[in-house]
């Protein structure tokens, strides 16, 4: 199944104070959120179990709420927004990849560090075990970003996928690696050295293709 993060739908521009506008089943959403917010402990760990369920179980319905918090919502709540992504994450289902992507990227750069932390250990402890094909789709997308950042970001993930997966990885790599900032090619630097332990003879074949290509062979052969 297919992750393309800018097609998700955005959130609904009806507000939580109009219920006479919402439909009964998203008004019985909307209740669940505010029975589960109103439980949230110092660390989000008490409502952290129902609201995975419902985001499991609701998806397109309860999305654009969930959305609304990553957007609008104080740093703790969206840190146990990113628990909840967590707990939901479920490799039976793939059709809930998408929707636990498009809730984790704008986490994974949230201006509070705490929640930006958990959020990129979510993504490579959870959501990148549970959906490898779908990390990759989205890892394709951050490669040919402008944003540095989401690039280095992206070569630094790559080298944790399966190692069925190492032949795929390393051509993002070899486009990575022909960017001229340094933190991007540091970072295609140090998924190299951990796919030569993980998949030597995939790096040993793909890496003679990078001998000919002067910018390629200036990173190989650095320091």
């Amino acid at each position: 199944m297919g992750v393309t993060l800018e097609r998700m739908p955005r959130p609904s521009s009806v507000a939580p104070s109009e219920p006479f506008l919402l439909d009964p089943e998203t008004a019985l959403v909307l209740q669940a959120l505010e029975e589960a917010k109103a439980k949230i402990s110092a660390d989000g760990s008490q409502a952290v179990d129902s609201l995975s369920e419902l985001l499991a179980h609701g998806g397109a319905l309860v999305f654009p709420h969930f959305r609304r918090w990553v957007e609008e919502e104080p740093p703790k709540l969206r840190k146990t927004l990113v628990q909840v992504i967590a707990k939901a994450a479920d490799p039976k289902d793939p059709f809930r990849a998408v929707f636990l992507f498009s809730l984790l990227d704008p986490l994974l750069w949230d201006e509070d560090p705490a929640v930006r932390r958990s959020a990129r250990r979510v993504l490579r402890e959870k959501l990148l075990a549970a959906y490898p094909e779908e990390t990759l789709e989205i890892l394709a997308q951050w490669a040919s970003d402008p944003s540095p950042e989401k690039r280095a970001f992206a070569a630094s993930l790559l080298a944790l996928l399966p190692e069925r997966m190492a032949k795929r990885a390393l051509i993002l790599l070899r486009c990575l690696a022909r960017t001229e900032e340094e933190n991007v090619r540091r970072a295609v630097r140090r998924s190299l050295e951990i796919l030569r332990k993980r998949a030597p003879k995939a790096v040993e074949e793909e890496l003679k293709r990078w001998e000919d290509d002067p910018l390629l062979s200036a990173l190989l052969f650095r320091g």
